[in-house]
């Protein structure tokens, strides 16, 4: 074999697991950062699965567009260096993606603790009312 076919076959083997490694750490997390307990929501759950596997279509895609290459290294070195390129690149794609999704799922959260103290506040403040209404009101005496 070439050290060409040898630096993809590494290649592909190095960045499909730096993926599916990078993946299943924000599938674990994420939905955890949502909510705080995932088994407790399957809203959470289904929209963690969904952000990771748009992660995947993502990543596997450059994976697979950044794997052509016009050079043609003649040894182990040049090889070598290639190979380091393009992993090089393929962190830096999935750095960006996971950032991308921590961020994501940090904005839902806050967006759903937000939607929850206001529910909160809501009920404080019906419960307020209620208490001066029944205050104002005249006691029938026994």
């Amino acid at each position: 074999m070439t050290p060409l076919a040898w630096t993809y076959l590494v290649y592909l083997a190095l960045t499909t697991a730096l993926a599916i490694w990078v993946g299943r750490t924000l599938r674990r997390s994420g939905s955890v950062v949502l909510v705080g307990n995932a088994d407790t929501d399957p809203i959470a759950v289904a929209l963690s699965h969904l952000l990771v596997t748009g992660f995947y279509l993502i990543n596997f895609g450059v994976i697979c567009f950044l794997m052509k290459t016009d050079q043609s290294p003649r040894d182990t070195q040049s090889a070598i260096e290639l190979l380091s390129n393009k992993v090089g690149t393929i962190l830096v794609v999935l750095g960006a993606m996971h950032f991308l999704l921590v961020l994501m799922f940090l904005s839902a959260r806050h967006q759903a603790q937000k939607e929850e103290r206001e529910t909160a506040r809501q009920a404080f403040n019906d419960e307020l009312r209620l208490a001066r209404v029944q205050a104002t009101e005249p006691r029938a005496e026994i």
